[in-house]
C-alpha cells in the first residue's frame, strides 16, 4: 500500500475519532479536527501501521478478526468478574506468580495481537514479549495461569495467522 494510501487512511480514522468525541459538527470543530487529525498522522508517519499489511486485516481474514474480537471482549468481562469476586472476597484467594507461556504463533503483528490480548485480560499482566521464544505472565491466581495453557483466543489467532498468503 502507498504511503499516501496509509497516511490518507489514519488521517480519516483519527478525523471520525475526533469527531466522535468532540460530539460537534460546528465548523470550527471540523476544520480543527481535520488539521489535529493531519499533523497526528504526518508527525507519527513511522508508526503507523498498514491495516493490510501489518495485522493482514483482508477480506478472506475480516470474520476471523470480527470473532476473535467478540470472543476477547467475552473473555475480558467474564476475567473482569473473577477478578471482582476475589477482590471482594472476605479472604482474598491469590497466588500472584509469573509463569512463562509458550507461543504457538509467529508473526510479530500477531505476537504483538496475542501479548496486548493477555494484558487486556483482567488478572493477567504480558511482563516480557520477546521476539522469538516464549512469554512472560504475570497471573493473579492459579486459575488465571491455568487459562492460558490451552487459550482460545491464542488458537483463534494461529486460525488466523494460518490464512495468510506465505
Amino acid at each position: 500500500m502507498p504511503s499516501w494510501k496509509r497516511r490518507l487512511g489514519w488521517t480519516v480514522v483519527l478525523f471520525l475519532t475526533w469527531i466522535l468525541f468532540a460530539q460537534s459538527f460546528h465548523w470550527q470543530s471540523l476544520i480543527t479536527g481535520i488539521v489535529v487529525a493531519f499533523f497526528v498522522t504526518m508527525w507519527n508517519d513511522d508508526l503507523l501501521l498498514s491495516l493490510s499489511n501489518d495485522l493482514h486485516v483482508e477480506r478472506r481474514t475480516m470474520v476471523q478478526w470480527f470473532m476473535f474480537a467478540v470472543w476477547l471482549v467475552i473473555d475480558i468481562c467474564k476475567a473482569a468478574w473473577q477478578v471482582a469476586v476475589v477482590a471482594c472476597a472476605f479472604r482474598m484467594d491469590i497466588q500472584p506468580q509469573y509463569v512463562t507461556h509458550p507461543i504457538k504463533v509467529h508473526e510479530p503483528a500477531m505476537r504483538m495481537v496475542l501479548a496486548n490480548s493477555i494484558t487486556l485480560t483482567p488478572g493477567t499482566l504480558t511482563v516480557e514479549a520477546p521476539q522469538k521464544g516464549e512469554f512472560v505472565v504475570h497471573a493473579l491466581t492459579d486459575a488465571a495461569a491455568e487459562g492460558l495453557k490451552d487459550w482460545h483466543i491464542e488458537n483463534r489467532l494461529v486460525a488466523i495467522e494460518r490464512r495468510l498468503p506465505r
